[in-house]
């Protein structure tokens, strides 16, 4: 690891910090960098000239993925990469660390002068976050080939645009999608700031992912009777507002009773026409709930089920329950997650087990490929935050386990 030259990695605080100005919302905290924006579309140049000033020849995948390339002896090839869309009001770091840390790390190798055994790759996810349109992890399913066009087709933003529109926009032509698909890689290698405190709060520098909670979200409507607010009796009243909250509490109860391997949260809550003088007759409210092992998240998805209904029977209301997404629990492989625990420790950084309660591109690849993911510390466990924030020594920590980890599974 002596060979190793820590200055370029200084660089990457900077990057991070120049890729935030392409934000939506300027006036606003935070970053908001939407799939197919201008804003995404000026990040996306950015990190083409990045990748080719770093010597890494960049090209642009039908759906808007940037990859960057050093050709081995073979073309098996390891990748790594995350993205680099965010949500609305989000932070600097997230999915963008992991690209901008891949390009370096395989800069560095390359002027190193090594043709390694296995061909390395970094790849800049188009979307992973659906903060415009409601689908999630565009740029890795693409690759993989896992979606349905009839799916794609159907998914408009808030304003009315299509997703085909906004490819049009850009200059990319849905009918090709499917030439983004590889058959090339071998295993994908994912670096990203924590999004949690575990790290932080255990002092220790490099979390090596053990599994990726699985996760469920559904859309909840309770309709009971709009009503007079000032001449209909409590004890008559059907109000779906008061019962859409215990069934909120309730939910909020089990997260805590399968908290640390399952969690539950109602994120929206919405009174469909609510007027200050009437009792509401009709609201809905998100569920998104997680867990290690999808046998847990069955469970769990059976108990919140089962507390909507008892609590519609007690106030009288009547309930639809509609799931919109399911993501698979993921374990990380083993061989993978080994070799980055030897080469953290060779580098002299502590290191432990950690799970992602959050999604991830890698979630979507592990079904296909052999993935492994690097976590680095976020201060006071901020992330999808304005505030969201990595010292620069983590940074650092974490783009050179990266590199030796690639260097290492390239060269066999």
């Amino acid at each position: 690891m002596s060979m190793i030259d820590l200055n370029p990695y200084r660089r990457i605080e900077d990057d991070l910090q120049q890729l935030a100005q392409y934000t939506e919302e300027p006036t606003r905290k935070g970053v908001t960098r939407r799939l197919y924006s201008p804003q995404w579309a000026a990040a996306q140049r950015h990190l083409v000239q990045l990748m080719r000033g770093e010597g890494l020849n960049p090209w642009v995948d039908a759906v808007g993925n940037v990859h960057g390339r050093i050709e081995g002896r073979s073309r098996h090839t390891i990748l790594t990469g995350s993205h680099f869309d965010t949500v609305r009001g989000g932070g600097a770091y997230d999915g963008v660390y992991g690209v901008v840390a891949g390009i370096f790390a395989l800069s560095q190798i390359k002027k190193r002068c090594r043709v390694p055994e296995k061909s390395l790759e970094v790849v800049a996810f188009c979307e992973e976050e659906g903060s415009r349109f409601p689908m999630t992890c565009l740029g890795s399913r693409a690759i993989l080939g896992a979606w349905q066009p009839e799916e794609v087709a159907r998914l408009v933003d808030d304003q009315g645009t299509s997703l085909f529109e906004a490819m049009q926009m850009n200059g990319l032509d849905w009918r090709s999608m499917g030439e983004a698909n590889r058959s090339d890689y071998e295993a994908y290698i994912e670096l990203h700031v924590e999004q949690g405190p575990e790290l932080e709060d255990a002092q220790c520098a490099i979390g090596v992912v053990s599994e990726i909670f699985g996760q469920e979200r559904w859309l909840v409507s309770v309709r009971g009777d709009s009503a007079h607010a000032g001449t209909t009796p409590l004890a008559r009243r059907q109000d779906a507002l008061v019962a859409a909250s215990a069934m909120v509490l309730a939910i909020n109860t089990l997260g805590y009773r399968y908290e640390p391997i399952g969690i539950a949260t109602v994120g929206i809550l919405e009174v469909i026409h609510g007027s200050i003088n009437c009792v509401p007759g009709h609201v809905q409210f998100s569920v998104d709930f997680r867990a290690a092992q999808d046998s847990v998240r069955q469970r769990l998805a059976d108990e919140i089920r089962h507390a909507i209904e008892d609590e519609a029977k007690r106030y009288g209301v009547r309930v639809n329950i509609s799931p919109k997404t399911v993501a698979q629990a993921v374990p990380m492989h083993e061989s993978l997650r080994n070799t980055i625990g030897e080469r953290a420790r060779a580098i002299g950084l502590s290191q432990m087990p950690i799970a992602s309660r959050a999604g991830h591109d890698a979630q979507i690849i592990a079904q296909a490929l052999p993935t492994a993911m690097i976590f680095v510390p976020s201060a006071q466990g901020l992330s999808h935050h304005p505030d969201e924030y990595t010292h620069r020594q983590h940074l650092m920590n974490g783009s050179v386990v990266l590199e030796s980890t690639l260097e290492k599974l390239a060269n066999g």
